[in-house]
């Protein structure tokens, strides 16, 4: 799987990833290219996993209990749309640029 920088926009694999802090849903990498910190936003990541675990639930509901198809199909739609949008939108965020990044250094004019 290749990821994208957010700060200097170069792909890199996650094999080549070499420095993390954090655990779970707070993890951050270091690009290998430009040493920027990068992380997932937290509450896409939240709606990513409800809106999974809502449909699988509600499809086994669906499934083994008898009518209430009615309530579990639209449930089951929307669980599958938040996932899909949740997923379009999470991406790699800037959390903390490079100590050395001369695009931050104040200019003089």
């Amino acid at each position: 799987m290749s990821l994208q920088c957010a700060h200097c926009y170069k792909s890199f694999s996650i094999a080549k990833v070499t420095g993390s802090r954090g655990k779970g849903l707070s993890v951050e990498v270091q690009c290998p290219h430009c040493l920027a910190w990068l992380g997932h936003n937290k509450l896409l990541a939240i709606a990513k996993i409800v809106g999974f675990y809502g449909g699988v639930i509600s499809a086994a509901i669906g499934y083994f209990v008898e009518g209430v198809g009615f309530i579990t199909t639209p449930l089951i739609i929307l669980a599958f749309i938040m996932v899909g949008i949740s997923h379009v939108m999470d991406h790699l965020l800037l959390i903390e640029a490079p100590e050395n990044d001369p695009n931050l250094a104040p200019t003089v004019k």
